[in-house]
């Protein structure tokens, strides 16, 4: 039991900081090339900070933990729209553009897609169409990047540094998913609990503590559009590419319920769509959706 504990507490460290490691190296080379805030958020630091839930997910599956794996991906995502955009919120507004418009047009098709595979479970097939399809979503991100959010490019940035960061930190981020994934295996048996009920909930905040981070600094100093672009982005990418390489492994179960939930949550964000903007409305109201589906869960 106590080397779980420190087993966990010591991959959660390991996340958390040399994800930190990933996002800063990775910004500072966008930023180098003059990359958008928004496409930023939902491309460069929505990998690194999902990076972690990816990791962890095909770790799990790898070691015949389907349960964890699939529970890990979609209860983060539920916390990155639920808790992580909803605080966000409450400190900054998010101005919807048209740009922005497609992206959460795009997102929900997503997230849909998502919920009709998930009955029955994900298969290869399943997990092959979600990775492509977040591989697509990548490259249109970039090619269509025409938000007034970019900054003046930098070029003051010592790119040979900032790689050297960015690899240190996934070596990190490698090391501490294992230790994480192992030590949240042993509490799981130690307290008789569901491996899919660990993923879901203390596996899946665990994981998301890189996007809570970087999504309150960014809502802090009035960054909306790289925080709906990290939320967005880092959903898209754990599902396309965690649940995707994790069915690469062995056949995951749907968690039809979970799905339902991400949907409806997700279609929340509709509101900005119709609106122009989110704000702190509607952060309290994704919370509460948060506060509810860990309710069920539990419950």
């Amino acid at each position: 039991m106590i080397i779980g504990i420190l087993s966990f507490l010591t991959g959660l460290i390991l996340l958390y900081y040399c994800s930190d490691w990933v996002v800063l190296g990775a910004e500072k080379i966008a930023r180098f090339f003059n990359i958008s805030n928004f496409v930023i958020g939902a491309t460069i630091i929505a990998f690194g900070t999902s990076f972690p839930e990816i990791v962890t997910s095909v770790i799990a599956s790898y070691q015949h933990l389907p349960g964890l794996a699939v529970g890990n991906i979609l209860g983060s995502c539920i916390c990155n729209i639920g808790l992580i955009l909803g605080l966000s919120l409450i400190f900054d507004s998010v101005k919807i553009d048209k740009f922005l418009k497609r992206n959460l047009i795009f997102y929900i098709l997503f997230v849909l897609l998502t919920l009709i595979l998930s009955f029955g479970g994900f298969s290869l097939l399943d997990g092959l169409i979600l990775l492509i399809l977040f591989l697509f979503y990548i490259r249109w991100s970039i090619k269509n990047d025409n938000t007034n959010e970019k900054e003046e490019k930098e070029d003051n940035i010592n790119l040979p540094i900032n790689l050297v960061l960015l690899i240190i930190g996934l070596i990190g981020v490698l090391v501490g998913a294992d230790l994480f994934v192992n030590g949240a295996k042993e509490l799981a048996d130690y307290l008789n609990i569901p491996d899919t009920i660990i993923g879901l909930t203390l596996v899946a905040l665990g994981t998301s503590l890189p996007e809570l981070a970087v999504s309150i600094s960014a809502a802090k100093r009035r960054l909306g559009g790289m925080v709906l672009g990290n939320v967005l982005g880092s959903n898209i990418a754990d599902i396309g590419a965690g649940i995707g390489l994790s069915a690469l492994f062995s056949t995951l179960p749907g968690l039809e319920r979970e799905a339902l939930f991400l949907f409806i949550i997700s279609f929340i964000l509709l509101i900005g769509y119709i609106k122009g903007k989110l704000g702190r409305k509607e952060g309290v109201i994704l919370i509460l959706l948060y506060v509810l589906f860990l309710y069920l869960t539990f419950g």
